[in-house]
């Protein structure tokens, strides 16, 4: 009987990271829907979970179209179903859904829909203090809402935070249970994005690239499926020391309410480990530069130099899966799975 039916045992327990968003005038502008986006997240994970590696998702739980939290529940929940039903060839253990929320977003899950998807999801509540807000600055759970320059503030902070968090680690504390303790991603992959609109000091998939970055993991930049990949993707390929007006804090206050963070990270403090956009953008163009002069290096792809190429700019779907199960085959243990 072949071992690949069963889990691999080095990426067992490993929590791989995904950032997608669907923002859709950019999509469309290059041919491409919210089908494009669906169809490359479930055909990229499926391969994980059923090796045991969970997914480290920040998705929300609003039930819209482009949520794509319920895709993966219903993934996942699939994989189990039919492990269930394999018998010993094929019992698999499947990875979980690792949700992070930061606050104010976690006020809107419910005990109903935590206890709907408990045994596919365990979700990772951010709190304010845990974002190393003082006590006497935090933000009753009523007013979070309000359109405070606090409240306003202390989610930015909060959802940087939680970002970060999902590099470390942390633990978690489990009513009547204890405390739980969810591992740092060891991976992560991007595509889509927006590159306007983003609630916090900047868009999410640039402040989660950098992240991964500064912590030194293999970072899949799916450049060729729109959004803030693409911006990324295409700054990674550009040569030289050209600063693209995206990574730029002047660009990113265009939008009025990156303007308005901008000056309330003067007027209050920034916990340690957050920064406002300026510096951000900051670090991560440094990082770009280093990364044009050794791409497959920098991001940690392990894949040679022209496929890392290839795959930031792929708009074949098949193609684009394919690189980034090599690379964690080679940098975090994946096995090769039918789809």
């Amino acid at each position: 009987m072949s071992t690949r039916r069963h889990r691999s045992r080095a990426i067992a327990d490993k929590l791989i990271a995904i950032s997608i968003a669907y923002q859709r005038e950019n999509l469309l502008a290059r041919g491409l829907g919210l089908e494009h986006l669906r169809e490359l997240l479930l055909r990229l994970v499926r391969p994980l979970v059923r090796q045991s590696a969970s997914l480290a998702f920040a998705g929300f739980w609003r039930e819209i179209e482009e949520n794509f939290t319920y895709d993966l529940l219903r993934l996942i929940s699939a994989e189990q179903e039919d492990n269930s039903l394999g018998g010993a060839d094929t019992n698999l253990t499947i990875g979980r859904l690792i949700n992070h929320s930061a606050w104010p977003d976690y006020l809107e899950i419910t005990p109903k829909i935590e206890a709907q998807w408990i045994n596919c999801c365990r979700i990772v509540r951010v709190t304010q203090k845990d974002a190393g807000i003082a006590d006497a600055d935090i933000v009753p759970d009523g007013e979070a809402r309000s359109g405070s320059d606090r409240a306003m503030f202390n989610a930015a902070v909060t959802l940087s935070a939680m970002r970060r968090l999902m590099m470390t680690g942390m633990t978690i504390s489990i009513p009547d249970a204890g405390s739980e303790s969810v591992p740092p991603a060891v991976a992560r992959v991007v595509l889509g994005g927006k590159v306007t609109g983003s609630r916090g000091f900047l868009p999410g998939i640039f402040e989660e690239a950098l992240l991964t970055l500064e912590h030194q993991q293999p970072l899949y930049v799916l450049g060729g499926f729109g959004g803030a990949a693409e911006v990324l993707a295409r700054a990674l390929l550009e040569v030289g020391d050209e600063r693209p007006l995206e990574f730029t804090a002047g660009w990113h206050e265009k939008n009025p309410d990156v303007a308005r963070l901008q000056k309330l990270a003067v007027e209050f403090a920034l916990p340690a480990g957050v920064r406002a956009t300026g510096a951000a953008l900051d670090a991560l163009f440094v990082l770009v530069k280093q990364a044009r002069g050794n791409l497959a290096g920098t991001l940690r792809t392990g894949l040679t130099d022209v496929e890392t190429r290839e795959l930031l700019t792929t708009r074949d779907v098949a193609r684009a899966v394919q690189l980034v199960r090599k690379g964690l085959e080679s940098q975090v243990g994946l096995e090769a799975l039918p789809a």
